[in-house]
């Protein structure tokens, strides 16, 4: 998995060989190399500051990482097997993760414990995304909440859910792949042109499609 940082210059990797990796992007050189798993590692997301990476592995364990020394801020267990993605809430103070187990995990990083544990999906979580900036969400959430305010989770179990960041309870699903949906992003984010058309769910499957939910 990669995640860049949010100034565009470094970009972070994960790797079945255990480590993670800190790149320069114009120069390609490594900047940074970290073994402190046990697992392969395989999720990774960003701080939105900058200053954080967090990284998971298929032994069920999430570290957080201060990327100015390199060294592990605190690590969460909770998951009971592989985790598979990791992403950061807009405001820095909470992560979401989420795999194998069907669950997704809210980690407070302020107090370092779980905050909320979601039965989300019936099979393997593939990927998580808040949503980000201002923008109208109600198509999705019907309740009007805004961009930002929302959860979006992409399964094996062929839907996508959307979950309110207020009490993390389950806004809407959406179905129309064929199969496993291999993976979520949303459009319209802080600082992305949508078209004037508001926030939008991009979704691809492994039925060899993208779609574009409205």
């Amino acid at each position: 998995s990669v995640a860049f940082h949010p100034m565009k210059q470094h970009v972070v990797t994960t790797s079945f060989d255990h480590t993670w990796r800190l790149w320069d992007v114009e120069t390609g050189s490594q900047l940074l190399l970290q073994d402190g798993h046990v697992k392969e590692t395989y999720g990774v997301g960003m701080h939105p500051d900058g200053s954080l990476c967090s990284t998971t592995d298929f032994g069920g364990v999430v570290q957080v990482w201060d990327l100015r020394s390199g060294k592990s801020a605190c690590h969460f267990l909770g998951h009971a097997k592989r985790v598979i993605s990791s992403e950061f809430s807009p405001n820095g103070f909470q992560l979401a993760t989420a795999g194998d187990d069907g669950t997704i995990k809210i980690w407070d990083l302020r107090r370092r414990k779980q905050f909320a544990s979601i039965p989300a999906h019936t099979k393997l979580i593939t990927q998580l995304r808040f949503a980000q900036g201002s923008g109208d969400a109600s198509e999705f959430t019907g309740n009007g909440q805004q961009n930002g305010e929302f959860l979006v989770s992409s399964s094996f179990d062929g839907t996508v859910k959307t979950w309110s960041t207020r009490d993390w309870k389950m806004l809407s699903t959406l179905r129309g792949h064929e199969g496993k949906v291999m993976g979520v992003d949303v459009l319209g984010s802080s600082g992305e042109s949508s078209g004037g058309g508001g926030v939008r769910i991009v979704t691809s499957g492994y039925d060899k499609t993208l779609k574009l939910w409205k």
